[in-house]
């Protein structure tokens, strides 16, 4: 695992304990048992939960054809990587978005401003990301080998940007209750 590895490197202290499990069904309790000193949190930064067709359909449209952009860039045509990127991944994603409502509807990003509200509703105070994290993350985005991958940083939180659209969020969050 690449963030052990750095931890490593860099002498410091490191343990990663993912959650998978949907928002949903997300249980406080087993975040409350790991006893976080830090969450991270990337999203998409994408409003894909507004109740009208009309809006999730131009904001899928718009956020996506970013991300088709980057693979037009980064990924050879024809290739079996991206064929699966684009069927199995994003088209279901992008299905799921116009096609499904209501319970059947799993794809619902939210903006950074509209979970961020959540978290701390339920507890959680951000953390701001440090310098060097940004230094980090800029180089990895010049890693890719193209021009277009950004990273922006607004208020301690980082944005990977293709082109000028932000395409996910990046966060840290310290939950005071667990303190």
């Amino acid at each position: 695992m690449a963030l052990t590895k750095e931890a490593e490197r860099l002498d410091v202290p490191f343990q990663f304990n993912p959650v998978v499990s949907r928002l949903d069904a997300l249980d406080v309790e087993s975040l409350r048992g790991l006893s976080p000193k830090v969450m991270v949190v990337a999203e998409q930064e994408a409003s894909h939960n507004t109740p009208g067709l009309t809006e999730r359909f131009v904001e899928a449209l718009n956020y996506y054809a970013a991300l088709f952009d980057c693979l037009e860039v980064g990924a050879a045509r024809g290739s079996v990587e991206r064929a699966r990127v684009e069927r199995w991944l994003l088209g279901e994603e992008i299905k799921n978005i116009v096609a499904c409502d209501g319970a059947e509807r799993r794809e619902r990003h939210e903006r950074l401003d509209r979970w961020a509200a959540r978290m701390e509703g339920a507890g959680f105070g951000r953390v701001p990301l440090s310098y060097y994290a940004l230094l980090q993350a800029r180089r990895a985005a010049q890693g890719l080998g193209c021009d277009g991958f950004k990273v922006r940083e607004e208020k301690g939180t980082f944005f990977l940007c293709w082109q000028d659209r932000a395409l996910f969020s990046v966060s840290a969050w310290r939950g005071r209750r667990f303190d």
